[in-house]
């Protein structure tokens, strides 16, 4: 049996619409907390990653949680636009606990609608963990679990893997993917395995077993199902005594997998049944069944509207209003429009269609987020829907999560009567972006704030941090490797991708228009890429160990290879002087002052993981990163200044308080013996400032962190799916 980690954790609370939490307020602590007020928030984007479940709770009207692969989960309760993150105390700079970040199920308690409970494991390479919570998120006990979760791993979309028994609210049971069935009998305090069940799955996709798929009780509680993969059909289990005891339901349709269930009042449990546990794998075939708890039999049900379903089934979800009423989604369709929702209220015997194949019965509204339009004159439904589930307490609200953001419906009875449907944006407060880097040039005369590259999306340009882009604002050009940004001119603008037509992408407006390189020295995609102060002379080293520098003053016009300099570099521009440029090279630090021509070394060594960062004080300004190691220099690197008690991982700068002031270091790493976090300094190490406590970990971070060119105190860092936290230090 499991004890609980006795630690009381705290979530994080909202502050505002954009700004959900605040750091502790206090004098340096060798616990971990934070020496200024520092008020969190996102940049805004609006979704941005795959979104597998969503659960509204059943005795409390508004109250609803959504679960995200790799970065949390969220609530909203009722008279709430925006959802709430509830997870941001996992995870943080140097901690060891951010696979918990991925999230694998949600449970709500139906009696006791502040009581949920989160099953957390990202990969299955280490155990996962339980958090429970009786408010409702604001707070979590965790339990470690004697077995791994795969919140972002094959199969993360199927559930709810945890189940509250409405009939006897202190047992939660929770099902695994490698090891059966688990129970708790006192609210998730402790848990044991529960033997009855008779099979573990033996059903393993892409190497990841499935194992335990969902739990489902009937409304009166006590009588369950329990759903496992299992190759030969056999794939669902009733007990009729809270799981004391469990009896195989005949094999259904062996080779497919039943996804998703839900147990009408009026006796049915209906299934929604794909080839296989998506959403990575190709789902080419599926089904749709309700099984008779009465009389013990399957029934077809599958909707044939005419629409060309190619693939699988996923979400179900029966109308909390009248129990003949249902609606499924399809899983793997890939139509132009998207995937395909079906409403059925005769219990299946006939369906309606989002579309078919002669017409489309919705509009989307994607106002809020114009860059899900991504490139069309209507956005798409999503792809890899793996749970649609209607609101019980608004018939009318469906909600689906989808591989970029959340929808939800808003008129789902006139689907059939001839008046369209809307489908819209639901993902206020959701920020899930896998971010690579973030860069802030000065934001005067409309320039954008900030740029960002990021996997999936590729990157935004920013023209307000507390606004979600526009469509022309989205790069959506293949998967981004470097940023780049003219420090006096944030209009120019540039990135790398993996594609090998179009590696060098540039905007000279900001980002409302990009365009690649005419050509390019080499045909290697990727790559790393500087623009001087003015954007004048773009750099670029190829994706290759082998690639020497170039540079071209025409974007991709001409190219000149960057005398100097061996294989193996890295280079950096400096803020305020067009001809100078850095760079790091077999060790050392090396400096051009004529536009790239030609580089000398400075003398200054460095390690192999290095990063250079000028500062915008006056030219030749430079802080520099060697393998953790902080130093300062004035003079174009020639000399540096150690600063001590430091170990950090990313570095960045932002404006200085007051005209004059040195510019503002950021960084990420420890100071002292302080713990992992984000750290500033405003005076050139003198005196450094820790600006993260315990409870701001924000997942999985990426090393790449930005103070803002034009507001003091508010900066930016990378997540690998929290999106781009924002952070302002309060006066």
């Amino acid at each position: 049996m499991m004890k609980k980690n006795v630690t009381k954790l705290a979530a994080g609370a909202l502050a505002g619409s954009i700004l959900f939490s605040a750091a502790a307020c206090g004098k340096k602590n060798k616990s971990g907390g934070a020496d200024l007020k520092v008020q969190y928030g996102n940049v805004a984007i609006g979704g941005g990653g795959y979104i597998p479940g969503i659960v509204y709770n059943k005795g409390e009207a508004g109250l609803a949680y959504c679960r995200t692969d790799i970065g949390g989960a969220y609530r909203r309760r009722s008279g709430e636009t925006d959802w709430v993150p509830i997870t941001d105390h996992l995870g943080g700079v140097g901690s060891d606990n951010w696979n918990l970040i991925g999230i694998e199920s949600i449970a709500s308690d139906p009696v006791e609608p502040k009581r949920v409970y989160l099953s957390c494991g990202t990969y299955t390479g280490t155990n996962g963990a339980i958090l429970v919570s009786d408010d409702y998120g604001e707070s979590w006990n965790q339990v470690d679990m004697p077995f791994p979760m795969g919140g972002n791993t094959s199969g993360r979309g199927v559930g709810e893997r945890l189940m509250v028994n409405p009939a006897n609210n202190q047992q939660i049971f929770c099902g695994s993917r490698s090891d059966g069935l688990y129970v708790s009998s006192d609210y998730g305090k402790t848990w044991e395995k529960n033997t009855a069940l008779p099979s573990e799955g033996d059903y393993y996709q892409e190497k990841n077993q499935i194992g335990v798929m969902w739990v489902e009780f009937a409304p009166e509680g006590n009588e369950m199902f329990v759903g496992v993969a299992n190759q030969n059909g056999e794939c669902i289990y009733r007990s009729s005594d809270a799981g004391k005891s469990f009896t195989a339901l005949p094999a259904n349709l062996p080779g497919m997998y039943p996804l998703r269930a839900e147990i009408s009042p009026n006796g049915y449990l209906y299934l929604c049944y794909s080839d296989s546990c998506g959403p990575n794998a190709a789902v080419k075939n599926g089904a749709v069944y309700r099984y008779s708890l009465k009389d013990n039999r399957f029934e077809d049900i599958t909707p044939d509207c005419n629409d060309g379903r190619y693939g699988g089934f996923s979400g179900i979800s029966v109308d909390g209003s009248n129990p003949d009423t249902i609606v499924c989604g399809t899983l793997g369709f890939w139509s132009e429009k998207g995937e395909n929702l079906y409403r059925s209220t005769d219990g299946g015997k006939s369906w309606t269609a989002l579309f078919t194949n002669d017409r489309s019965d919705y509009v989307m509204d994607v106002s809020e987020a114009q860059w899900l339009s991504w490139g069309r004159e209507q956005a798409q439904t999503g792809w890899w829907t793996a749970d649609v589930e209607i609101d019980p307490f608004n018939s009318d609200v469906v909600t689906w999560g989808t591989g970029a953001t959340l929808y939800s419906t808003r008129n789902m009875t006139a689907l059939g009567s001839g008046t369209p449907v809307t489908v819209a944006f639901d993902a206020k407060g959701i920020e899930e972006t896998a971010v690579f880097k973030v860069v802030s040039a000065p934001s005067e005369d409309g320039r954008p704030e900030l740029y960002s590259i990021m996997g999936d999306l590729t990157g935004f340009s920013h023209l307000d941090t507390a606004k979600r882009p526009d469509d022309a604002h989205f790069m959506k050009n293949g998967t981004a490797v470097d940023l780049a940004v003219a420090w006096q001119n944030s209009r120019i603008a540039a990135y790398t991708n993996d594609s090998k037509k179009n590696t060098i992408t540039y905007t000279t407006d900001g980002g409302q228009t990009w365009q690649s390189v005419p050509k390019r020295p080499e045909t290697k995609p990727g790559g790393t890429v500087s623009l001087n102060a003015d954007g004048s002379i773009l750099t670029w080293i190829p994706g290759s160990l082998a690639s020497a520098a170039y540079f071209t003053k025409d974007f991709g016009g001409s190219w000149y290879i960057a005398g100097g300099l061996g294989l193996g570099s890295a280079i950096y521009a400096d803020k305020l002087d067009p001809n100078v440029f850095y760079a790091t090279c077999g060790g050392q630090i090396y400096v051009s002052k004529n536009g790239c021509v030609s580089f000398e070394t400075t003398g200054l060594s460095v390690g192999d993981n290095s990063e250079l960062v000028p500062s915008a004080e006056k030219a030749g300004a430079l802080w520099i990163r060697s393998g953790t190691s902080l130093y300062y220099s004035e003079d174009f690197g020639v000399t540096s200044e150690y600063i001590k008690d430091v170990s950090a991982t990313a570095i960045g700068v932002g404006t200085g308080k007051k005209s004059g002031d040195p510019m503002v270091l950021y960084f990420m790493g420890e100071a002292g013996k302080r713990g992992g976090g984000i750290y500033m300094t405003a005076d050139h190490g003198k005196t450094i400032k820790k600006l993260t406590s315990q409870k701001d970990g924000f997942g999985n971070i990426t090393p790449s962190i930005t103070g803002d060119a034009s507001t003091y105190g508010k900066f930016y860092f990378a997540t690998n799916g929290r999106g781009i936290i924002l952070g302002q230090i309060q006066n």
